[in-house]
């Protein structure tokens, strides 16, 4: 059973998609179209048809601790890098982000590789 009817949710969905809602309260409305008991694939099709991806990575955005979501609002930190460092664990968020505010990486994709390199020791450390 759908909490929100499916008439309802693609009404909403289609009518945000027409507006110029930031990447966290995509994810909001994503996840509460989740709750609700819709698919990823069908949320994706009523929001402009994007790839189903992207209503996973707006989601995951919603893990970022609170600094990486205000940086992420005021333009501080970049969305792609905002998407790894929301796949890791607080400590190492925080620890990311203080070191792309530092300046300790040569560009974006380098932080993207070593927030990508961090979750997967994460994931083998939870692994075990």
């Amino acid at each position: 059973m759908k909490l929100i009817p499916t008439p309802h949710a693609e009404t909403i969905t289609r009518e945000a998609a027409g507006r110029d809602l930031g990447p966290l309260d995509e994810g909001r409305l994503f996840a509460l179209l989740v709750e609700a008991g819709h698919e990823h694939r069908e949320i994706a099709e009523w929001y402009g048809g994007k790839p189903v991806a992207y209503v996973h990575w707006r989601i995951e955005l919603l893990n970022l601790c609170d600094l990486g979501t205000e940086w992420l609002d005021d333009g501080r930190l970049p969305l792609a890098l905002a998407g790894y460092i929301a796949r890791l664990s607080e400590p190492n968020q925080q620890l990311m982000l203080n070191r792309w505010i530092r300046g300790d990486f040569r560009h974006e994709r380098h932080a993207e590789r070593h927030a990508a390199s961090i979750a997967e020791d994460e994931q083998g450390l939870y692994g075990l």
